[in-house]
């Protein structure tokens, strides 16, 4: 999430060694994580001497980036529960799933990071 906050402030194409020292997440990492970013079109690549990486496109949500780098949310089911639909754990866990999803898709990224850049934050996290 935090990657593609910072390339919302960005005005321009951002190498991952710039990313890196703006948000403190190793330049490995990175690259490992803009390969789900990529398939899933939230982040687009420009090789050469003005390469690097820029959002995908608009409307970007946090659900968005949680899907393609982590999955759907599922939350772990009881180790070994034998009650299904009237364990009071299950219930609850299933309440949480809902509230995830239904707060992630109303997150932008750009408002997210319009935030930071208010702040006079912007370039960096």
């Amino acid at each position: 999430m935090q990657t593609l906050v910072y390339l919302a402030t960005c005005k321009e194409n951002c190498s991952i060694r710039k990313i890196s020292e703006a948000t403190g997440i190793s330049s490995g990492y990175l690259e490992q994580l803009m390969i789900p970013l990529r398939r899933a079109g939230l982040v687009e690549a420009d090789r050469g001497v003005f390469g690097g990486y820029r959002l995908g496109r608009t409307g970007i949500t946090c659900q968005d980036v949680l899907i393609a780098s982590e999955g759907v949310f599922r939350p772990a089911p009881c180790k070994e529960c034998q009650k299904n639909g009237l364990c009071k754990t299950h219930q609850i866990w299933s309440l949480l799933q809902t509230a995830v999803s239904d707060f992630s898709k109303e997150v932008l990224i750009e408002d997210l990071a319009a935030h930071l850049v208010d702040r006079g934050t912007g370039g960096g996290i």
